[in-house]
C-alpha cells in the first residue's frame, strides 16, 4: 500500500500537523494493531463534524481492512472536495493506488490522469498510471508514460522494469531485455529486475539465461511477488 503522504496529512489535519491532533494521532495508532477500532473511531469522529481529517483516517482504515473499493471511493470523494495542491495530488494518487488493489484498473486510471491533469511531469503519478494502462492492456500509452518518466528520472529502476514489462508483452524482446539489464545496473539486488530479464530472455530462446534470472529472484525474495513468479515460470520450466 502507498505510504500516508506528508502533504496530505499536513492539509486534512486542522492543525499544525499530525502529532497534535488528537483524534487524528489516536486512528492512525489504532490502524497497526486494530483497524477495525480505527474504522470505527474515524467514522465517529466524522459524524462529530471532523470532516476532511476523519475521512482521511477512515480510508486509510478501509484500505488496512482490504477494502479498497471503499478506501478508493472515499478519497476520490476526498480529492473532490479540494483544490488543486500537493495534498489533492497525494488524495488521488492514494486513489488510484487502491482501485489498482480492487483490481479496477479503469477506474485507477481515470485518477491518475486528474493527478497528471494537475501535475503533468509528476513522475509517481507518471509511473502509477503507466500500471494502470499496463494492467488494461495499453501498452504503447504506458510506454509513452514511462519513458516521459525516464527522461525526468533516468535510474529509476521501478520504472525501467516496468518498461520492460510493457516492451516484452508488446513483442520487443530486445528491448525488454535492454531495460531489464538498465535496470540491475543500478539494482542489482532488485528481484523484479531479475524476473523481468529472465522472462525477456525466455522470450529470446535462452532457456538457461532465464532460468538462471529466476533462481536469482527467488533467492533475493523468498515468498515475496517476484520470488512468486519466478518459482512458477521455473516449476513450467520443469526444473
Amino acid at each position: 500500500m502507498r505510504p500516508v503522504a506528508l502533504a496530505l496529512v499536513l492539509a486534512l489535519v486542522p492543525t499544525v500537523g499530525m502529532a497534535e491532533n488528537a483524534n487524528y494521532r489516536n486512528c492512525v495508532d489504532w490502524l497497526g494493531h486494530d483497524p477495525n477500532r480505527a474504522l470505527q473511531d474515524s467514522e465517529g469522529w466524522r459524524d462529530a463534524g471532523g470532516g476532511l481529517a476523519a475521512r482521511h483516517c477512515r480510508a486509510l482504515a478501509l484500505a488496512t481492512l482490504g477494502r479498497f473499493g471503499e478506501a478508493a471511493t472515499e478519497s476520490q470523494s476526498i480529492a473532490a472536495e479540494m483544490p488543486p495542491s500537493a495534498a489533492r495530488l497525494d488524495a488521488l494518487i492514494s486513489a488510484g493506488e487502491y482501485y489498482m488493489s480492487a483490481g479496477d484498473a479503469y477506474s485507477a486510471r481515470l485518477q491518475f490522469d486528474q493527478a497528471l491533469t494537475d501535475s503533468p511531469n509528476n513522475t509517481e503519478a507518471l509511473e502509477s498510471r503507466a500500471r494502470s494502462l499496463a494492467a488494461t492492456g495499453d501498452m504503447q500509452s504506458a510506454m509513452r508514460d514511462l519513458d516521459l518518466l525516464l527522461s525526468l528520472a533516468p535510474g529509476n529502476v521501478e520504472a525501467l522494469t516496468l518498461r520492460a514489462a510493457a516492451k516484452r508483452r508488446a513483442g520487443d524482446p530486445a528491448g525488454a531485455l535492454s531495460d531489464a539489464e538498465t535496470a540491475l545496473a543500478y539494482d542489482p539486488g532488485s528481484a523484479i529486475s531479475y524476473f523481468e530479464r529472465g522472462a525477456a530472455r525466455a522470450v529470446t530462446g535462452d532457456t538457461g539465461g532465464a532460468q538462471s534470472d529466476w533462481q536469482t529472484a527467488v533467492s533475493l525474495d523468498p515468498g515475496g511477488p517476484a520470488g512468486e513468479l519466478a518459482s512458477a515460470n521455473l516449476a513450467r520450466l520443469g526444473r
